[in-house]
Formats: structure tokens, C-alpha cells, sequence
């Protein structure tokens, strides 16, 4: 008797599970994008809901609230103003363990804030913010280009029932990557850095950044909204 009770609770409690929701604010502002079909990106995502805060209301609203209520943080700014309080604020969400997930130009962020690519795992040396003249020179991209997408940790999570594809995006290139990310994603795209997507940890946190995501050609394709909604599932695990 006991068994047949310790089994309907499992299976009410693997029931439960089924159909939650995973709960994503996603943060923008600081760059323009087809709006409309950024969101017909995320309302096509299973088991996602989302909701957007334009910045510089969502680091106003991380002081308030630390963002609590969210399982997923993903980042598709490239805003530039952040105050040493906002900034205590980010570090203390990825103490806690907050899962991120940077997109595109969100690895243009916060040119003056150094540590902000240990964060995100690289950097983007933009030419107009960043105040010195990096080692290596300055970043690069290139608009409109087919990009042949190559799947580097093929049995991850994130790049679960996909395969190598192409995809017509912008491609960003002599930009830093960490050497203790794990890569995910990379490219032999002349105009490219060679890694484009990675994983790895700071703080108690998993942060991802995928570099593809310029806009409509990417945001309707199926291999990158399939790669979306697994970052976005395996963070919130």
C-alpha cells in the first residue's frame, strides 16, 4: 500500500510539472530592432512567457526588486549608462545564482565597464565607446552575410536536435572570447571571430551568449529559434 501511495505522489508531482511555464523578462534598449518580429520570435517559443523592459527602466527596476520573479534574464540591449549601484546590484543577481542569457549586441554593453566581459564571457571593442585603443585593435562587423553555423558541442543541451546551418545575420569580428568559456557555436566565416556562441559561470550563475541575432532572417529561422528556446529551458533548469 505504501508503494502505490509514494507512486501517486510522484506522479502527481511529475504532473505538476507539466505545463510550467518558465518565466523570461528580456531586457532591450540602446539599439534598434524590427520589434515586431522579435516578438513574434519569443511568443513562438514553447513553455517561454516573456515580457519586455526597455532600458534604462529595467536597471531601475533591478535595484527595486533584484528580479525575483523571473527564472531567466536575457539581454538584447547594448545600453552604455549603469551606475556603480546598478552595477553592485547585476554582481549581486549573479552571487545569487540569476541565470543569463546575452544576445547579439548585448556583448556591446557597457564599454566602460571592464568587468561587465568577464561577465558575459567576451567583449565587443566598439570603435565609437570604448576609450582606448584595445592590443588587438578594434571590433568589426559585417551586415547581411550568409554565416555557416557550426554546432561545437554538439550533445549540449542548447544544441539539442539541431545540426550545423546557415543563417543570414551580422557577424562580429576581432572581438575577445575567455578562454574558460565553453564553446558552443562557431564559424569559418572569413569576417568572423571563430567562436559565436558559449557557455560558462560567474559568480553562482550560468551565463550563455549566442552572437547570432540581428534580425527577421534570423528571428523566423527554425534552427535559431530552436537554439533559443534551449538556452532559454536549460538556464532555467
Amino acid at each position: 500500500m505504501r508503494k502505490i501511495v509514494l507512486s501517486g505522489v510522484f506522479l502527481l508531482l511529475c504532473l505538476a510539472g507539466i505545463g510550467q511555464k518558465t518565466e523570461v523578462l528580456v531586457v532591450t534598449g540602446g539599439h534598434d530592432f524590427d520589434r515586431q518580429a522579435f516578438a513574434g520570435l519569443f511568443d513562438s517559443l514553447e513553455q517561454i512567457v516573456w515580457e519586455e523592459l526597455v532600458q534604462p527602466k529595467a536597471n531601475q527596476l533591478m535595484l527595486e526588486t533584484g528580479f525575483e520573479q523571473y527564472d531567466v534574464l536575457a539581454f538584447y540591449d547594448m545600453f552604455q549608462e549603469i551606475s556603480n549601484d546598478e552595477q553592485a546590484a547585476f554582481l549581486k543577481l549573479l552571487e545569487q545564482g540569476k541565470p543569463m542569457l546575452f544576445l547579439h549586441h548585448a556583448l556591446v554593453s557597457y564599454q566602460e565597464w571592464d568587468e561587465f566581459q568577464n561577465i558575459v564571457g567576451g567583449r565587443y571593442y566598439d570603435q565609437e565607446r570604448y576609450k582606448n585603443t584595445p592590443e588587438n585593435g578594434f571590433s568589426t562587423y559585417l551586415h547581411d552575410t550568409n554565416i555557416p553555423v557550426r554546432l561545437l558541442a554538439p550533445e549540449h543541451p542548447v544544441t539539442s536536435g539541431l545540426k550545423d546551418f546557415t543563417l543570414f545575420d551580422e557577424v562580429y569580428g576581432n572581438t575577445w572570447v575567455s578562454p574558460d568559456v565553453t564553446p558552443l557555436l562557431g564559424t569559418n566565416h572569413r569576417e568572423s571571430s571563430p567562436i559565436i556562441g558559449w557557455e560558462h559561470t560567474y559568480g553562482a550563475s550560468k551565463v550563455i551568449y549566442l552572437q547570432p541575432g540581428h534580425g527577421k532572417s534570423s528571428y523566423e529561422n527554425p534552427n535559431y529559434r530552436r537554439l533559443l528556446q534551449n538556452a532559454l529551458l536549460y538556464l532555467s533548469k
